[in-house]
């Protein structure tokens, strides 16, 4: 492992990100939401997917997701132009703006992918005094035979609300699935991770010696992700993706590139319910396992503690690559200038 300043860090990543991506606040949102989620310890959408991104976008210029359907509590956003995280940090915007004049509104990313992590979105909405709840589909990963083709993905989904005064939004955000994409990503960039729970094969069908063996010369992800049936744990996976998958299509429709859907309500302002009751449960918890073991308050823990330090900790191998990246813009850059 390496540790740059963060400075360095940040500097570097926007340089890479800038040679394939515009316009520039589009860039700027990518870079800060990439290392958010490393700061938070999330790596598998953390700084590993400027190389991936290259790889998959190529040249990409985005435009704002287009109202596709606009109703007093629900929002559509088409976003087959835009890019994911771009689009559902403004799905994210535009709820906040719906719920500043009723007590609950939907907003749906038809199209968006990737969208990074879910909780960054519903973070805002749940310190805002908003109880948040979000989910979203990836195109497909997990296969749920060894020798089939791949029908669903890793399906994220995630809940957040206040926590009370001077505490950090309990986010809690996670995939249903044994393992995902982005933590493969990770752990070939030389991250730590656990594969004790994953079923993977290679193209042909056959369990990887190794973990390169699930990936191309060009680390694309060649491999295959076997969503298990034969277990409980198994079984209670595949219900929550499905049911994942399905409560997506209703909101957003069919498409195999991946959408996504953030609801929020305010708590204070629909009769019945009970926001002290909820915030009595997350402290009760919180006082048993300490704050920083609770959703979004480990996060944020660790985020603290590395502002405070100024460095970050990477792979080397992985720093290597977006050095080369950055240095090979900065080469172009100048080239065309000349």
């Amino acid at each position: 492992m390496v540790e740059p300043s963060l400075p360095e860090v940040e500097r570097i990543c926007r340089q890479a990100l800038s040679g394939f991506i515009e316009p520039a606040a589009a860039v700027d949102e990518v870079t800060a939401q990439l290392l958010d989620a490393e700061l938070r310890g999330k790596h598998s959408h953390g700084v590993v997917r400027i190389p991936w991104l290259k790889q998959r976008l190529g040249e990409f210029h985005h435009r704002a997701p287009q109202a596709s359907r606009e109703l007093p509590w629900l929002l559509q956003l088409g976003c087959r132009q835009s890019l994911g995280y771009l689009a559902a940090r403004e799905a994210q915007r535009q709820l906040l703006r719906m719920l500043s004049e009723q007590a609950f509104a939907v907003a749906v990313c038809k199209e968006a992918f990737p969208t990074g992590v879910l909780g960054d979105y519903l973070r805002p909405l749940a310190e805002s005094g908003h109880v948040a709840i979000g989910f979203a589909t990836s195109p497909p990963l997990l296969s749920l035979q060894r020798d089939a083709e791949p029908s669903l993905g890793t399906n994220p989904m995630g809940v957040a609300m206040p926590a009370g005064a001077e505490r950090p939004a309990f986010v809690a955000d996670i995939s249903p699935a044994s393992i995902t994409f982005g933590q493969l990503l990770a752990m070939l960039s030389g991250f730590d991770g656990d594969l004790g729970d994953a079923t993977l094969a290679t193209s042909e069908g056959n369990p990887p010696a190794a973990l390169a063996e699930l990936f191309d010369d060009q680390d694309r992800f060649s491999g295959r992700i076997i969503q298990s049936l034969e277990s409980a744990t198994g079984r209670r996976q595949y219900a929550l993706l499905m049911a994942i998958e399905s409560l997506t299509a209703l909101f957003a429709g069919g498409t195999t590139t991946g959408s996504l859907v953030l609801l929020a309500f305010d708590p204070q302002r629909m009769p019945g319910l009970h926001p002290e009751a909820a915030a009595a449960v997350i402290e009760r918890i919180a006082g048993q396992l300490a704050w920083q073991n609770i959703p979004g308050g480990h996060g944020e823990t660790r985020r603290r503690e590395i502002l405070a330090k100024g460095s970050l900790p990477l792979p080397e191998s992985l720093w290597g690559r977006l050095n080369a990246l950055a240095q090979g813009e900065m080469a172009a850059a100048a080239s065309a200038g000349d």
